[in-house]
């Protein structure tokens, strides 16, 4: 069984140390072979804050990993680090200058696609040069791998009041995405977890806020597994996904939800709660 883990909006200088250490216990007791984290790793992008978020996420054992910015990961107030072309060199000094990056483990292809903007506070968006080199990245992949694009805005919104947080050119890309192979989306920015199939036999999971003490109503901290299990008749592997929520009397993370997305032979998706 491969592991992998999806954490988004960490916001480090608004974070909670608790749930922190309930993200270190459930990482070791699940084996994660890989770590996915969509963005927004600080709450305004200081150095002590990316200091502290680079601290945490080195900290987990895990062998393979991949981040991507969000928009707290751009310098709101250093508005001269915009204008002259390093809205990202704060987070590069710790992530590297590559933001939209590759991890291939584990059965699991994910791409990352920067969709920040350096004049942007909070709206993302996607240029044509972007959607295209995605699909073209899709189309090399191997069949049998579980081929995800991860961004910090979600492509499709999960819940009604966030599609005003979808970037722009959104449904351009899940056309040229989905017809290019791609069969899950990963994304954060809303604090509110959910999953939905905007296209057929592609799936968007949004995670909530990992470790932030920047709650939406209703939505506790909340992160995301996704596991490939092998299968009866071991010509293919299950596509799990579980959501799992922080919750305060036990100091753990819990399984809340585990959807089964695997696609069969005849094209019926199984689904379960």
């Amino acid at each position: 069984m491969s592991v992998l883990l999806h954490l988004s909006d960490l916001h480090f200088g608004a974070h909670d140390e608790r749930v922190c250490e309930a993200v270190t216990r459930l990482t070791a007791r699940l084996g994660v072979g890989v770590l996915v984290v969509s963005g927004d790793l600080t709450q305004r992008a200081t150095p002590e804050q990316f200091e502290q978020a680079h601290a945490f996420l080195s900290s987990l054992p895990i062998p393979h990993r991949l981040v991507v910015p969000g928009n707290h990961d751009v310098p709101l107030f250093a508005w001269w680090e915009r204008l002259a072309g390093q809205a990202y060199r704060r987070y590069a000094r710790w992530w590297g200058d590559d933001l939209e990056g590759t991890c291939h483990a584990d059965g699991f292809h994910v791409m990352a696609v920067n969709t920040t903007r350096w004049w942007r506070h909070e709206r993302g968006s996607l240029s044509p040069q972007q959607i295209d080199a995605i699909a073209e990245r899709l189309a090399t992949t191997r069949k049998d791998d579980w081929r995800i694009v991860v961004s910090h805005h979600p492509l499709a919104a999960a819940h009604e009041e966030d599609r005003r947080h979808r970037p722009h050119r959104a449904d351009r890309a899940l056309t040229r995405w989905s017809a290019a192979g791609a069969e899950l989306l990963l994304s954060g920015h809303a604090h509110e977890p959910g999953l939905v199939e905007p296209m057929t036999g592609l799936w968007s999971a949004q995670a909530g806020t990992a470790v932030s003490v920047r709650l939406r109503a209703n939505a506790p901290n909340s992160l995301v597994t996704l596991e490939r299990v092998p299968s009866a008749a071991g010509d293919r592997h299950q596509r799990l996904l579980t959501r799992w929520d922080y919750v305060p009397d036990a100091q753990e993370f819990l399984p809340v939800e585990k959807h089964d997305l695997s696609v069969a032979p005849t094209g019926c998706l199984r689904r379960r709660r």
